[in-house]
């Protein structure tokens, strides 16, 4: 069995959980706007990692693009949120972003990323920002006004379990 780790990654934390997995299970690791037709053709299921900004996957429009190409595949996504991520908003997300013919039938599971307010760009700042001055509760304030690294390894694991489980890698 083959497989593919594809991610789009916008300041590394998605990059990271990708290289993470493609390790572990020995699988290449490439941007998706790289696969082919041949390299899909030669998978058996796929592990897509992206990143959500302010509701907004970083592969939103690659996996409507493309869903036609991914009907016959096994798909393992990994969605990269804040470093706290608000569980209750994960249903939307997903609903908004991935094309049902792609979320009925993939695994799809969301892990914690972070944000170093030095790395980000000016306009990612200025949300941050917005966001902590709207913030009444003083701990989630407090969280969204100081790097916040929650990118750990074991947070793949039950993803991998998961992989192994059906695959041999």
């Amino acid at each position: 069995m083959n497989g593919l780790v594809l991610y789009k990654s916008r300041y590394g934390a998605t990059q990271q959980y990708a290289d993470w997995i493609g390790a572990d299970l020995k699988l290449p690791v490439i941007d998706p706007e790289r696969m082919d037709d041949k390299l899909l053709a030669a998978c058996d299921f796929l592990l897509i990692g992206a990143s959500v900004y302010n509701g907004d996957l970083l592969l939103k429009d690659w996996l409507n693009k493309n869903q036609h190409r991914l009907n016959n595949k096994k798909l393992f996504l990994f969605i990269v949120c804040a470093p706290t991520p608000d569980a209750g908003k994960h249903h939307q997300i997903i609903l908004d972003n991935i094309p049902r013919s792609i979320w009925i039938t993939a695994d799809i599971v969301f892990l914690p990323g972070r944000w170093i307010l030095r790395n980000l760009s000016l306009t990612d700042s200025r949300t941050l920002e917005e966001k902590a001055r709207m913030e009444n509760d003083p701990v989630k304030k407090d969280a969204l006004s100081q790097d916040n690294d929650a990118v750990k390894k074991e947070h793949i694991a039950a993803l991998l379990t998961t992989i192994r489980s059906s695959y041999q890698c």
